[in-house]
């Protein structure tokens, strides 16, 4: 009788330690998922982006030829893909005078904090050419012009003149079948 309960203390033991093991291993695999999951899907996403922009490059004509076999698929596509939405109108606020505003370009976020003001736009446009009119109005209008920081996808400008100081953040968002770019101009 003493084996028995002995041995059925040492597999009692024995499962327990078990289970915790195994619900320590859930634990921590789905820390390691929810703390990974959003670079996964969004690493997906750019192959996605990309493959279907050179595919464009290799096949030109390719999206229009998509559009005829499956009407609103590049569509559905981009809706699925974060970054391709751009509202029909501005969202309400107003522009950082004396600053231009790029055609197409729709105001898609406008802030004030400490007197300074933000306002960020959006439009389906090339990234280099709003960059180019941006340097091109500004030092018209009599600012300097300073770069702060240039990376492929995004460089930040900062302009002066007077007693007023702006700084651009110019971004390029590529989608499936597009390229938009994202303006944040700040009061500094």
């Amino acid at each position: 009788m003493k084996k028995i309960i002995l041995f059925g203390g040492i597999l009692g033991g024995a499962i327990l330690v078990f289970l915790v093991l195994i619900i320590g291993t859930l634990i921590w695999g789905g820390g390691i998922l929810r703390e990974r999951l959003p670079t996964w899907l969004d690493g997906g996403q750019r192959m996605v982006s990309v493959a279907i922009m050179k595919a464009e490059e290799l096949f030109p004509g390719v999206k229009e030829q998509v559009r005829q076999v499956a009407p609103g698929l590049i569509e559905t596509v981009e809706k699925i893909i974060p970054g391709g939405e751009i509202p029909a109108k501005d969202v309400s606020g107003e522009e950082i005078n004396p600053t231009p505003r790029f055609p197409n370009m729709i105001r898609v976020s406008y802030a004030v904090e400490n007197q300074k003001k933000m306002v960020v736009y959006k439009g389906r446009v090339n990234f280099a050419v709003v960059r180019e009119f941006y340097q091109k109005e500004m030092l018209a209008m009599g600012f300097r012009e300073k770069v702060v920081r240039a990376y492929p996808e995004e460089e930040i400008h900062q302009f002066n003149k007077g007693g007023q100081d702006l700084e651009f953040r110019f971004r390029k968002i590529p989608t499936v079948l597009s390229e938009f770019t994202e303006l944040t101009i700040k009061e500094l």
